[in-house]
């Protein structure tokens, strides 16, 4: 099965977990790069980045560096702002044409808290089936859990959709 692990990431978060499952299930990996990203830091990072994710909006990106549509499976990670997914995510998900090949996705978020964020790209796109929440790497404690969950989630993407191992 082609498989294509999609991501956007601001600090590296959710680019460190993207490269580790394309490289365990040996699948193509795709970044999204916004035309104009957010900044990485102060209020215009929040400001910017929260308030777009909390209306649901997208954000213009540069082109795909994959043709999607030649892949059997996609796998997509997000950070969480304002308990949603992010604009590029919000915008990727908008361009796709067929919904239903995305069959997993992570989402990562300061809090630890993915829950709602998961449960809105499962709305959006019902095929999913295989989801982790992930606590950014900065928070400590909360973060102590991610490898063991990441390499679940792994696990059961290869159980659920007979991927194979690189």
């Amino acid at each position: 099965m082609r498989t294509l692990v999609v991501y956007y990431s601001l600090e590296g978060n959710t680019k460190d977990a993207a490269e580790k499952i394309a490289a365990s299930l040996g699948a193509d990996l795709m970044r999204l790069v916004p035309i104009k990203d957010i900044p990485k830091k102060g209020l215009l990072k929040f400001l910017h980045g929260g308030g777009g994710a909390t209306k649901g909006q997208g954000t213009e990106l540069q082109p795909y560096t994959a043709d999607v549509s030649s892949y059997d499976a996609i796998i997509l990670g997000t950070p969480v702002w304002a308990g949603k997914p992010c604009m590029a995510v919000n915008q990727f998900i908008s361009d796709l044409a067929k919904k239903d090949k995305v069959v997993g996705a992570w989402a990562i978020a300061a809090s630890g808290k993915c829950d709602k964020c998961l449960d809105i790209m499962k709305k959006e796109l019902p095929s999913i089936r295989v989801t982790v929440g992930l606590a950014d790497r900065n928070s400590t404690k909360q973060a102590a859990g991610n490898e063991v969950k990441l390499d679940s989630f792994i696990s059961n993407l290869r159980k659920e959709f007979f991927l194979q191992e690189n």
